[in-house]
């Protein structure tokens, strides 16, 4: 991933969803104007069949009309218009007009309202009912019309928006859910390549970090063996011993290194194994407080135990609560500046026993206090080297807690240091 810009990569999948985007809604423009059209087109074959059914009788008085026309023209030919416009309103006024409407609506597959009437050539009602009535200036602008003899039938659907976009409400859906998923997938996407470019350079300064600590136990083993094989120095008895204690406090300290990257290697997997067994956590404590105290004193610091809980007879696994509970010591140590404080608290719950670590280090910053368990985070300290490390430990313990059935998370003020809370029951239901 290396050489991706994550700016120019939001940014292309930003166009590329508006791209499709507009696609769609360009398609479901289409898609309307199309429902537009087959709904023009039935609108019009149910006006000619309603119009038809209207005119049976009007044509026949018509014709006998025209019949009798030869001499007075003219005359005839209007009062011929009057009459079959009276015709039409009378046969208007028996049918069922709303009857035939549904009918002819139900048969064209049109499942909406409608308001009608018939029209003189002015556009003045000739019929109308009170219903239709009230849409009358939309029946004249907005109307389909047929010709109804010298009339005219109009008819309104006051709820055609509606009816429109219901037709197409599948495609409306179909259409979000596609680009729902698009989305979706770029998202998922984008985070799987910024994920991945975080995870190379958290690694950049793991193997950092890793060289870094490895370099000084190693040089100091190779001087250390040289000064031992060299017959030139004849060392006396206390500097052998001197030269032999420093391998193997480096020995020592090599080991530790490598425990932590196996204990991180376990925590990623579930080939770590759990045994637990009744154990007093307050005797986990001590004796873990035992091996680090000579350590803290050098430094001009202090580990007070304040433990209270009343029964701390718990289950669970003592090689990893014990490293557990090393892993959160180590991190008060080496996050307090010289002269720590680290307290070490238990209290009893009503299901288990509660533990705190509290130090007066440099503290968290909030936008990393979400972070602190994941697995090779470390908090930026602007040196990558200012405090030795690999972002192992926490994620490391919190694997372990859970596993547990147990809870924990941190409280933190950047330079007022932090505590970390751990819940455990009294019989862990190991993961």
């Amino acid at each position: 991933m290396r050489g991706i810009n994550i700016s120019w990569l939001i940014g292309t999948i930003a166009v590329a969803v508006l791209f499709i985007s507009l696609i769609q809604v360009k398609w479901l423009i289409t898609s309307l104007d199309l429902q537009k059209k087959i709904f023009d087109q039935s609108v019009e074959q149910l006006l000619n069949t309603v119009s038809h059914w209207i005119l049976v009788e009007a044509d026949f008085a018509s014709l006998e009309i025209n019949h009798e026309s030869e001499d007075k023209e003219d005359q005839l030919i209007v009062d011929g218009l009057q009459h079959q416009s009276r015709a039409i309103l009378q046969r208007m006024a028996i049918l069922p007009m709303d009857s035939l409407f549904a009918l002819s609506l139900n048969e064209h597959g049109i499942e909406t309202s409608v308001v009608f009437g018939a029209f003189d050539r002015y556009g003045q009602p000739a019929y109308l009912d009170e219903r239709s009535e009230v849409y009358r200036d939309e029946l004249v602008e907005k109307g389909y019309s047929v010709g109804l003899g010298p009339l005219q039938l109009r008819v309104y659907f006051p709820d055609l928006g509606r009816h429109l976009i219901k037709s197409i409400v599948g495609a409306f859906v179909l259409s979000g859910v596609m680009l729902l998923f698009i989305a979706i997938g770029l998202a998922y996407v984008m985070r799987s390549v910024i994920k991945s470019k975080k995870l190379v350079r958290i690694r950049r300064e793991l193997m950092n970090n890793l060289t870094h600590e490895l370099k000084t136990p190693i040089s100091t083993i190779g001087l250390a063996s040289e000064a031992l094989g060299d017959s030139d120095l004849k060392l006396n008895e206390e500097q052998k011993n001197y030269y032999i204690s420093m391998i193997r406090g480096e020995n020592k300290r090599l080991g530790v290194l490598v425990e932590k990257v196996l204990q991180a290697s376990l925590s990623d997997s579930k080939s770590l194994k759990l045994y637990p067994v009744e154990l007093n956590i307050h005797d986990v404590i001590k004796d873990v407080v035992r091996n680090v105290a000579m350590q803290v004193r050098k430094q001009g610091g202090k580990i007070e135990l304040f433990l209270k809980a009343t029964n701390p007879i718990i289950r669970a696994d003592k090689i990893h609560l014990t490293n557990v509970i090393f892993n959160l010591l180590d991190n008060a140590i080496k996050y307090s500046p010289d002269g720590a404080q680290i307290e070490i608290i238990s209290n009893q719950t009503e299901d288990g026993v509660e533990l705190l670590v509290k130090d007066n280090g440099v503290g968290i910053p909030k936008e990393y206090i979400g972070k602190v368990f994941e697995r090779l985070f470390r908090v930026p300290t602007g040196n990558v080297h200012d405090v030795k490390g690999f972002g192992l430990g926490l994620s490391y313990v919190k694997t372990v807690i859970e596993r547990h059935g147990g809870v924990i998370y941190v409280e933190s003020e950047v330079d007022k240091g932090s505590t970390f809370v751990v819940k455990l029951k009294f019989d862990s239901k190991v993961k």
